[in-house]
């Protein structure tokens, strides 16, 4: 028996009409498919139905992965694809398996030989990189950064090093609601010829993706509270 194929389906990054974020190919894709891995049935099922799904949503099949699934308990989830049923695998926002647990499920397929093919879709992070200015030839993502304080800007001081070094843009991100503090603590610690980029709320109507110093930076008063953001510097 063939097996089946496991998709990467990409989800909006924030309230958006998804014309302008998915090609059609994508919601042809979804209405073929049964059986779903999601990181939350709710917004898994809200997701698949505003994506036009034909079939009824209590016909289809959704598997939960999320930070508390285990290792062992992955393989479980792909048990569909050894039968030869397609699977789809959505991420909370954005691209699966970037800062993302589904990670965990593609490096398995790909152990147990199944294909994977990732669709395409909004991802914070390289929109937030192409519209920064900064580097885009040599950069690194760094995912999230101790939540002490102390540490946290030690780790900022470290980053900014390579910065200057080896002119890598380095990428950051938080938890929304501890965006002020993150931020906070690059303006108190980085350079002040030191750029910094911000990409909040990516994709929707209130976007702001702006380049300016640290120095620069000082002078205005912005509040990132709650707000999706995407942290660079670059120089």
């Amino acid at each position: 028996m063939n097996k089946g194929k496991l998709y990467l389906i990409p989800s909006p990054l924030g309230e958006t009409a998804f014309e302008h974020l998915f090609p059609p190919f994508n919601s042809t894709l979804i209405h073929s498919l049964d059986y779903f891995i999601v990181e939350e049935f709710k917004t898994g099922r809200r997701f698949i139905k505003k994506m036009g799904m034909p079939k009824p949503i209590d016909q289809l099949h959704f598997f939960l992965l999320n930070e508390h699934t285990r290792p062992k308990e992955v393989e479980a989830l792909l048990e569909p694809l050894l039968f030869g049923f397609n699977m789809g695998l959505l991420s909370e926002a954005g691209t699966p398996c970037v800062a993302d647990p589904g990670s965990l499920v593609v490096n398995k397929a790909q152990q147990m030989g199944i294909e994977v093919i990732p669709l395409i879709g909004p991802n914070s992070i390289l929109l937030a990189l192409m519209g920064s200015g900064l580097n885009g030839q040599k950069f690194a993502f760094n995912g999230y950064l101790n939540r002490d304080r102390k540490l946290r800007e030690k780790e900022l001081k470290f980053y900014e090093s390579l910065v200057f070094k080896t002119d890598q843009t380095q990428i950051f991100i938080e938890a929304p609601y501890r965006n002020n503090h993150f931020f906070e603590s690059m303006l108190e610690v980085c350079s002040p010829e030191l750029k910094i980029c911000l990409g909040v709320d990516l994709t929707t109507d209130q976007q702001l993706l702006k380049t300016r110093t640290v120095s620069q930076w000082r002078k205005e008063n912005i509040d990132l509270h709650k707000r999706p953001t995407v942290f660079l510097m670059g120089k």
